[in-house]
């Protein structure tokens, strides 16, 4: 109940799934975080032990948290973007947009990046989880298990640590839903946040453009909000122009991570090449080769279907990471495209798919979690 009024199917599924997926996920992590290895028995099995001693679960738990990209974010919120002319011969955190790492400064509950970070992307999640059955446009069962399949996606634990994820999903979302009830107003702005917090926020100008023509919406005062979306990226490219001399410093450092443009079958093509080659540093290339099928097939599905909006920002969401020449993070990525899940809810309505789904989904949720606590490549990808 909320304010005396019944919660509709929906939206409790979307609350029972953000709380039944997170407890799951924050217990692995905290059993995880203060599992102590010791000498080996016999020389094959570690002799472990767990203890959830107050003074050290905070600081066992951020050593889990703070990995990999989570430090570029830690340093912008602290100390803004790298300083000087542009190069591309060493990493630097121009790669990584500005709109999270900001709001985690001046959320600020705790004054440490790991807390408020995790804080600012579990608030968020909740308010993504409670979006999107309205804009799935599903019947209820549907929707239900749409978004259960969304939370329970193995890569999902990136939408609760400290990382830019569950923010961008919220405003990818946000920009949907004004677009669909004519809001264009809201679809502008959430999408013009959704372009400060990553590049693929800027996908949605062409598929909003999209959803405007299929909904026959007057396309000339769609536009006009529509336009506010390249700003969110326009204003970061500025500011990476002023302090580097590069507007595209945020794409070009890119080949840093071993990324540059290729045709978008190039990975896919690379790993099936050599497909006993399952995983390598950073890159679990085969589950990220297999949700890139998986994403590219609901892409079809929704062309199948002359749900253009939907497919479009599915198969552009695929071309985009796929073009950088890597599978890797492509799962991660993924998480956010939210028609994936659309997709697989409708399929689940065959009981057999849907226990395949959750099964599989919910198996390999858990086997990452406990990799991210053994911080295991992989997993921090």
């Amino acid at each position: 109940m909320i304010a005396g009024m019944p919660l509709k199917p929906p939206l409790r599924a979307a609350i029972a799934a953000f709380v039944i997926s997170r407890a799951l996920l924050f217990v692995l992590l905290m059993i995880g975080a203060n599992t102590i290895f010791g000498e080996k028995f016999y020389g094959t099995i570690w002799q472990t032990r767990i203890e959830l001693h107050a003074p050290q679960i905070h600081p066992n738990l951020q050593k889990v948290v703070m990995n990999g990209d989570v430090w570029f974010y830690r340093g912008i919120a602290l100390n803004g973007y790298e300083r000087r002319p542009f190069s591309a011969t060493a990493a630097a955190n121009w790669a990584f947009f500005p709109l999270y790492p900001l709001a985690v400064r001046y959320l600020g509950v705790t004054g440490d990046f790991g807390i408020d970070g995790m804080l600012l992307s579990n608030l968020a999640l909740l308010g993504a989880f409670a979006l999107f059955p309205f804009v799935a446009g599903l019947p209820d069962d549907d929707a239900a298990r749409a978004v259960f399949y969304l939370a329970f996606f193995p890569a999902s634990d990136f939408l609760s640590l400290p990382l830019p994820e569950s923010l961008f999903l919220l405003l990818i979302l946000a920009a949907f839903f004004g677009a669909q009830r004519d809001r264009w107003w809201l679809a502008g702005a959430a999408g013009g946040l959704a372009a400060l917090t990553r590049f693929a926020g800027l996908l949605l100008l062409p598929v909003l453009i999209v959803l405007a023509i299929e909904r026959r919406t007057r396309a000339r005062a769609a536009l006009a909000w529509l336009l506010l979306i390249p700003c969110g990226t326009a204003l970061f490219a500025l500011h990476l122009r002023h302090i580097t001399g590069n507007a595209l410093a945020f794409a070009q450092v890119q080949t840093m991570w071993g990324r540059q443009a290729t045709p978008f079958w190039t990975p896919i093509v690379t790993f099936f090449a050599k497909p006993w080659a399952l995983g390598v540093p950073w890159n679990f290339v085969a589950f990220n080769c297999a949700v890139s099928l998986l994403v590219l097939g609901a892409a079809v599905f929704f062309a199948l279907r002359r749900q253009w909006a939907f497919a479009t920002y599915t198969a552009l969401s695929a071309l985009l990471p796929l073009s950088s020449g890597s599978l890797q993070s492509f799962a991660r990525y993924a998480s956010v495209t939210f028609p994936l899940f659309i997709a697989l809810g409708i399929a689940g309505r065959r009981p057999l798919i849907d226990r395949i789904v959750l099964a599989v989904s919910i198996a390999f949720f858990a086997w990452f979690a406990a990799m991210l606590t053994l911080r295991i490549d992989y997993a921090i990808a």
